[in-house]
């Protein structure tokens, strides 16, 4: 197979060199976006409610009255108190998560013969918030909140334990418990970001 040979110019002509046309053509992107309205937003003054199904820190749904049926059937093998974390230690969500290093999850056999679970929790930093933990759960427990500002000064912060899982689903089952399950909450949130979308047909 032979050498393709492209054919280019080795040098710019005078007109193009007096001119920076190549620096003009270089730059032509940022020209034509230079007079543009922004699409950010000035964080953290200015703070975007995240959509519904945005999949941030973790949250443990708890024992309130609305659980689902595939946790009624079991209630009788475990040891709850109502308003506490409704995890049933399955370890469905640790057989799911492609980082199953993540979760900590004991639970013990109490005198009865119920089971309670004793401690749950997640580290972070080894999360890749791909949700499929939470489509795992047999029992509706694990949820995705919108809280996005994890930061933190020491690792020990990243670790959320079960305590601080409920305060999460707790909140943002307060807070958007009863919006619809849309990507974005109003078509106007939507068009500041990205414009008015044409449909095409």
């Amino acid at each position: 197979m032979g050498i393709k040979k492209v054919n280019r110019k080795a040098f710019l002509n005078l007109l193009e060199t007096v001119f920076f046309v190549d620096f003009i053509k270089g730059l032509s992107v940022t020209l034509i976006n230079l007079f543009r309205r922004p699409i950010t937003t000035n964080y953290p003054i200015e703070k975007l409610t995240p959509p519904k199904r945005y999949r941030g820190a973790h949250g443990h749904f708890v024992w309130d009255g609305t659980e689902p049926d595939s946790l009624k059937a079991i209630e009788k093998f475990m040891s709850y108190e109502k308003g506490k974390s409704r995890c049933v230690a399955c370890y469905m969500c640790q057989t799911a998560c492609p980082m199953p290093t993540l979760f900590r999850i004991e639970a013990v056999q109490m005198p009865d013969g119920s089971k309670k679970v004793v401690r749950f929790d997640m580290n972070l930093l080894n999360c890749l918030f791909c949700g499929l933990c939470v489509d795992a759960c047999p029992v509706g427990c694990l949820t995705m909140t919108d809280l996005y500002e994890l930061a933190g000064y020491t690792r020990r912060s990243a670790v959320l334990r079960m305590d601080r899982l409920e305060e999460n689903a707790i909140d943002w089952k307060k807070r958007r418990g009863s919006e619809p399950d849309r990507i974005w909450i109003d078509d106007q949130q939507r068009e500041k970001l990205w414009g008015k979308i044409e449909w095409n047909g």
